[in-house]
């Protein structure tokens, strides 16, 4: 655990320092000027605050800032009975604990104790969170966007593409044969090749371009600053990518069968400016250029495999 430990006394050091060997304790001194810096520098677990008599509003203050910017960090108070009414306003403003001095080992051990809990609990809560953050946005079988965050993805980059005024592309991978390979090899299969087909459009598209899984056996991918002649490129590569290894399944070969279509997106359709009526304008707009890449998709299904169709008015 790192600590950082503030207005410390002789009495106070060598109590923290005969703890660190039993909670592995890295300790950084600070003074109360100094506190904001340090904390955002070393990035401690634990705050350790000696709390000095008569500065209740600048200590209070400087409780508040960390715990707004760092609300996972622990603080602890170290006060006598004749600061115990300051204490008070301190864990108001946000610290976790406070000690009296004097204080035995044991005490100050008892109280570290709780303090590491707290945050180890702290730090599981977190990974928890981004883990539900992360799956909110992800599809499980292709570890691309689901349906509704790349929507909400190409929604803001169509706003940020219109004020650059900047065209965009959208393409729709269709995979043709879906129903023959679940029926031949089963859905565990069918998602093996689902995922592996995702990997493959990755590398086959920019790094800032959106990739998602857009329906059952479907992607859409967005491209921000392209048109359509660039679009038809990046299919043209997808189509190389997918084609130049087969993908094999114990002794048998799984070939995807693809139709690709491609929308473009003036950047002059899009409506400027706030307001709900703009917004609900736009949504229409979003719609419209996605609707015409699953138009042209079916019809290049109807030419046959591996086909590429843009669509036109």
């Amino acid at each position: 655990m790192k600590a950082v430990l503030v207005n410390h006394t002789k009495t106070i050091m060598k109590a923290i320092e005969e703890l660190g060997h039993t909670f592995n304790l890295e300790v950084i001194t600070s003074d109360l000027d100094s506190l904001e810096k340090t904390v955002n520098n070393e990035s401690p677990e634990a705050v350790i605050l000696n709390w000095a008599e008569g500065m209740a509003l600048e200590t209070c203050s400087s409780i508040k800032k960390i715990k707004g910017k760092k609300g996972n960090i622990y603080l602890i108070l170290i006060g006598t009975k004749d600061t115990l009414h300051e204490l008070k306003d301190g864990i108001e403003a946000g610290a976790d604990d406070f000690i009296l001095i004097p204080f035995t080992k044991e005490e100050v051990i008892a109280r570290m104790m709780i303090a590491q809990r707290n945050i180890n609990l702290n730090v599981s809560l977190i990974k928890t969170k981004k883990k539900l953050i992360k799956h909110g946005k992800e599809d499980p079988v292709t570890s691309t966007l689901n349906r509704r965050a790349l929507i909400d993805e190409i929604s803001n980059e169509i706003g940020r593409a219109s004020r650059k005024n900047e065209f965009t592309c959208a393409i729709m991978i269709n995979l043709h044969n879906h129903e023959e390979i679940q029926k031949d090899f089963g859905l565990n299969i069918y998602n093996s090749l689902l995922g592996e087909l995702a990997a493959r459009l990755k590398k086959s598209i920019r790094p800032y371009d959106k990739i998602g899984r857009f329906e059952f056996a479907r992607f859409l991918i967005f491209l921000p600053h392209a048109k359509s002649e660039d679009a038809q490129k990046v299919s043209e590569r997808i189509i190389k990518n997918i084609k130049q290894k087969k993908f094999r399944y114990k002794d048998s070969y799984v070939e995807p069968c693809l139709s690709i279509g491609i929308s473009e997106l003036d950047p002059g359709d899009v409506i400027k400016g706030g307001g709900s009526e703009s917004a609900m304008i736009n949504e229409l707009i979003l719609e419209s250029f996605i609707r015409r890449s699953e138009f042209a998709t079916s019809s290049a299904c109807e030419k046959g495999v591996d086909t590429i169709e843009v669509y036109t008015f």
